[in-house]
């Protein structure tokens, strides 16, 4: 049996790729007798939407070409370029924070204070996870020297 649905989906995005008009009708014309009329499609409120949100797809993509193709190569190039060094910034800008972050709980915990700056995340433990995942936990055992003097 004929999965319609997979089907419309296929059609709809082969439709975009190749910048075809997407309407009802292109779309059965299209189907190989899988859709024989437009209301095999307008009347299921599912395929409806689907032909719906292709054509609000394929309108965006077409501004979006359009605006671009307005702008010279050199243009683009520049809004690369600064979009590049903005993204660079901004990485620098996290390990920046990364390395920071992580100071400040050596330091916390060096004064024997960890579990005190891990009660303020009791219950965030997505963030202590998130903290985790960009290593700004500290790992390891925090070990007290003894001081010099005799």
């Amino acid at each position: 049996m004929i999965d319609k649905s997979q089907v419309l989906e296929e059609l709809l995005e082969a439709m975009i790729t190749e910048d075809e008009d997407i309407t009802v009708r292109a779309v059965c014309r299209r189907s190989d007798g899988v859709f024989k009329h437009a209301t095999d499609i307008t009347r299921n409120e599912t395929r409806n939407e689907k032909v719906k949100s292709a054509i609000t797809r394929q309108e965006a993509i077409r501004a979006a070409v359009n605006r671009s193709s307005k702008k010279s190569s050199a243009e683009l190039e520049r809004l690369v370029a600064a979009k590049n060094a903005e993204i660079a910034q901004l990485q620098s800008d996290k390990e920046l924070l990364i390395t920071s972050h992580r100071s400040m709980i050596l330091a916390v915990a060096e004064m024997g204070g960890f579990p005190t700056w891990r009660r303020f995340f009791e219950r965030y433990q997505e963030v202590i996870d998130k903290l985790d995942d960009m290593r700004a936990i500290p790992t390891g055992e925090v070990v007290t020297l003894p001081s010099r003097n005799p």
